[in-house]
Formats: C-alpha cells, structure tokens, sequence
C-alpha cells in the first residue's frame, strides 16, 4: 500500500512540474518576443547552471550593451529567487556599432542572448524543483525609443531540447575572450587622443574599440589603425564629456574577424615635448 502512495505521489508531483514548465512561456513584447530559457534541466546541489534571456527583435529595432554609446539604456535583470540561490553578472555578448548622423550607440538587433550563471545551494534536493523569477526591464529603440518589461518564469527542472542547447551554443560564440597571455597593451594619453598599442606578435590591420565605461571616446568618430610588425596602433579621440584623467581603459577591442577580447590597459600620460630654445 505504501509503495502504490509513493508512486501516485510521484506522478502527480511530475504531472504538478511538467504543468508549471508549460507556464514558462516567450512574452510578446513591444517588438520582440522575450524568454527565459535554461541550458541544463537542472543542477545538483552545489552547483552551477546558466540561464538565458533570449530577445529576438522585429527589424531594425535593437537594445542596447551595458554601455549604450551617446544614448539609451542597458537592460537591467531584477531576479527573483528561492533561499539561497545566487544569480551572477550578465555575461553580454559583443555588440554592434549603431551609427546614426553624429551619434553611435552600442546594442544588439535581430536576435540576442544574455547569459547568466545561476548558483544552486549546498544542500539534497535543492537543485531538483524550483521557480526561478525574473523581471526585466529594457529600452526598445529604432526612430523612437519604448521602455518595455516582462516578468518571467521559469521552473526547475526545464525542459531542454537540442533547439535550447544550440541557442545556449550560438550565444557564447559572441562572447568576448580573455585578453591572450602572450599579448601585450599599453595606451597613452595625448591632448586630444587615447593612443592604444597592441603587440600580438603579428600585424592587425583591422580592429576597433568598445569602451566599457561612458563619456570616454567619440563613440561615433573613426578609430585610425595602424599595423605594425607585431600588431597595432589604434588613435581613439577623447570625448568632449571627459573632464578628468583617466587611469585605465577598459573594454573590448574587436578585430576584423569579429573576435572579440576583454582589454584592460594602464593609461599614462605622453612624454612631453622636448622645446628648442
């Protein structure tokens, strides 16, 4: 009689899980259709698994990077939790320059993935069921701008299929890498210009900058490269918004193949000039 219990209690436990993974559905939102995806059903105590806020936006609308250039907003992740489970820092991908008359803004079109690893705490079974809760709040923009939410769900475990394993795929192929060990960077302040060298060990003809923090560069004004034996001098012109010295800059610098590295550089000034009496 008890084993005849168990099994009817485990059968509307699933039925009672299944039917809240039903419930995890995409959100329509103003332009895009919004979703909270998983890349593993679940994680066991202890553990760590990724979490996934897929925008897939109509044409020409976009969002923006955690820096937005000369204007918008980056999307910010309210998470709402069971004790002890942790959400980490969005790992967001490499953006696109978004030019516009003598703007530049820094976002994403088309279809973008923001990957978050989420921590399961110590303990049996706490990995096995739970609600994962998010609400999301962005700025939607293409002539004009709409700020937009969605509050999400997401029960543990999820159902993963191989179409949620190649989006998990697909989004980290966007991620920038870490800078290479046998590469090398300084930059120098001059009067109107950051002047950034790379030494890769070959020439690079092709790359550009991204800076993580604000009202540091033109985002809009070109970055002149100059190749040389073992990499690169990039020019980058100083934001008219930049009233302080700045000790490092910190971004990612993209090359022509659109790979995409992690850059933090000390910043020191140029040698003055020596004057001719």
């Amino acid at each position: 009689m008890r084993a005849v219990y168990l099994r009817l209690l485990t059968l509307v436990s699933l039925f009672f899980w299944s039917s809240l993974s039903m419930e995890a559905e995409p959100v329509q939102a103003h332009h895009a259709r919004v979703e909270l995806i998983a890349e593993q059903g679940s994680a066991a105590s202890n553990q760590q698994l990724w979490l996934g806020l897929h925008f897939s936006l109509e044409k020409d609308w976009h969002i923006y990077w955690v820096n937005p250039g000369d204007s918008g907003l980056p999307p910010t992740l309210k998470w709402q939790l069971p004790a002890g489970f942790t959400a980490g820092e969005i790992q967001w991908p490499r953006p696109e320059k978004l030019k516009r008359s003598t703007l530049a803004d820094y976002g994403y079109q088309d279809d973008v993935v923001l990957l978050v690893p989420l921590r399961v705490p110590a303990g049996p079974g706490n990995g096995s069921h739970a609600d994962v809760g998010l609400q999301a709040k962005w700025l939607i923009c293409r002539e004009v701008c709409i700020p937009d939410h969605a509050n999400l769900h997401l029960p543990l475990p999820a159902q993963s299929d191989p179409k949620t394993t190649a989006i998990f795929t697909e989004a980290r192929k966007h991620l920038p890498q870490p800078w290479p060990r046998s590469w090398k960077a300084s930059a120098v302040s001059d009067k109107d210009d950051f002047v950034l060298f790379i030494q890769s060990g070959k020439p690079i003809s092709t790359a550009e900058f991204y800076p993580l923090a604000a009202e540091q560069i033109e985002n809009a004004t070109s970055q002149p490269v100059q190749a040389t034996a073992q990499g690169a001098k990039i020019t980058l012109k100083k934001s008219d918004q930049l009233l302080q010295p700045i000790r490092v800059l910190k971004g990612l610098l993209v090359l022509g193949d659109g790979d995409a590295y992690m850059i933090q550089v000390p910043v020191t000034p140029a040698p003055k000039k020596a004057h001719n009496n």
